[in-house]
């Protein structure tokens, strides 16, 4: 399939699937959808993880020579597995690159999904990974219930519009973007995308066929809709609020006459989102690309209706995420959905590591992934924090490995959309 598929054909395309009589994943489609998982405790959570493994081994087991042959090989008990077997069974992100997720594949799988691919701006072939029908409909669920958590409220049907500082086609290649694109169906909220592709020619990657579409920003930052969803990597935020802190009077007054801006208002319960967070690109540090934008950009509190800093909030998700993690500016840091285990190892070892606000190799599973056992470590340090949050723990993103510890550079998605917004030109 070459274009991303609509919301409604996907809930039909899933319920097609062939595995919906299966009890395992039977469970996964009630748990994607159930809201109240955010108010258990850590260890009811933790609990239900542990379930969920040993059920999804036991799964993949009977649906897969290679699966069943590997947890024989690594000596693992399906009805006994514990996050020390996870460790074992983590695939670093390299061995998915071009073809690599096929050796993973069940051969049962659901056809007629999509692939997904990183940008493959290391000179190395990108990672491809493959969703079906059915786990694209558990992911955007399961997501929009994780964004309206950390978000702090629900997004009622219908109600706002949304800017994405992206080509629509991106929807095809990035995992952030499609996400956006479904979540949006989801909730029935307008999306609006900022950028367009010039026609290709030759070769030239994409980044240097990006332009803004002037004419979509401006219907954006004129709506008086509540609330206005912005969506962008960090840089697509800091080059607009560099463009419009630096008008000059003139050129601002016209700005302020034509658009109503700046401040850019994004009404009640607007907020701004980025995705991927900095990748080693030459923008500022997170914080300071807030407080640039926080005085251009102005929102109202969803509840009260006052005026409060512009809400941040984070995504944090790799082409082989199913779920992401988010965090809120100033709130919480990120979060994982309460149903994929994240844990960290240690990186001379890669054995699991327990220990609160210590630098770790991030290692993620998540369990609605049913083409293939999900559970890789895809390159980052991060540094986990005690929370009184439903998972017990937070987490705070460090850096990427280097070349120099053994790991090749792989830019997330995140990282792709930096250097697109850096390239695409001026916003005006």
């Amino acid at each position: 399939m070459s274009s991303l598929p609509s919301y409604e054909w996907l809930e039909g395309k899933a319920r097609e699937s062939r595995f919906l009589n299966d009890p395992h994943v039977t469970r996964l489609v009630e748990l994607a959808r159930d809201k109240s998982l955010f108010e258990k405790s850590p260890s009811y959570l933790s609990n239900l993880r542990r379930d969920l493994l040993r059920s999804s081994l036991k799964f993949f087991a009977r649906n897969s020579e290679f699966y069943e042959k590997l947890l024989a090989n690594l000596g693992i008990d399906p009805d006994a597995a514990e996050l020390e077997d996870l460790a074992k069974l983590a695939v670093p992100s390299d061995l998915l690159r071009g073809d690599g997720i096929k050796r993973f594949l069940i051969p049962s799988r659901d056809e007629g999904g999509f692939t997904f691919r990183s940008s493959g701006t290391s000179g190395k072939k990108p990672v491809r990974i493959y969703r079906s029908p059915l786990e694209l409909l558990l992911m955007t669920v399961a997501n929009a219930n994780l964004f309206e958590y950390v978000y702090g409220g629900e997004l009622k049907q219908g109600e706002g519009l949304a800017l994405f500082l992206a080509a629509e086609e991106l929807k095809n290649h990035l995992n952030f973007v499609a996400f956006v694109d479904l979540a949006l169906q989801y909730k029935k909220i307008r999306l609006l995308y900022g950028m367009d592709l010039v026609p290709e020619s030759g070769d030239t990657p994409l980044w240097k066929r990006l332009v803004p579409n002037t004419k979509r920003i401006a219907e954006f930052i004129k709506s008086r809709e509540e609330p206005k969803l912005f969506f962008s990597a960090p840089a697509g935020v800091h080059l607009v609020s560099q463009q419009f802190a630096g008008l000059g009077l003139l050129k601002k007054a016209l700005y302020k006459l034509a658009l109503g801006a700046p401040p850019i208002d994004l009404g009640r319960g607007g907020v701004i989102v980025t995705g991927g967070g900095s990748k080693g690109l030459q923008v500022p540090e997170y914080y300071v690309i807030v407080e640039e934008a926080r005085r251009v950009f102005k929102a109202e509190d969803k509840d009260t209706g006052g005026e409060v800093p512009v809400p941040f909030m984070d995504v944090l998700g790799m082409t082989e995420t199913l779920t992401a993690l988010l965090d809120n500016y100033g709130v919480m840091h990120k979060i994982p959905h309460p149903l994929q285990e994240v844990f960290l190892l240690d990186p001379k070892t890669y054995k699991p590591m327990e220990q609160y606000n210590k630098d770790g190799l991030l290692a993620i599973y998540d369990p609605l992934a049913v083409s293939w056992l999900e559970v890789f470590i895809p390159g980052d340090i991060v540094r986990q924090v005690p929370s009184d949050r439903y998972y017990g723990r937070e987490f705070i993103y460090v850096r990427r490995l280097t070349e120099e510890e053994g790991w090749s550079l792989q830019r997330a998605c995140g990282g792709t959309l930096e250097e697109l917004m850096i390239r695409g030109g001026e916003i005006q």
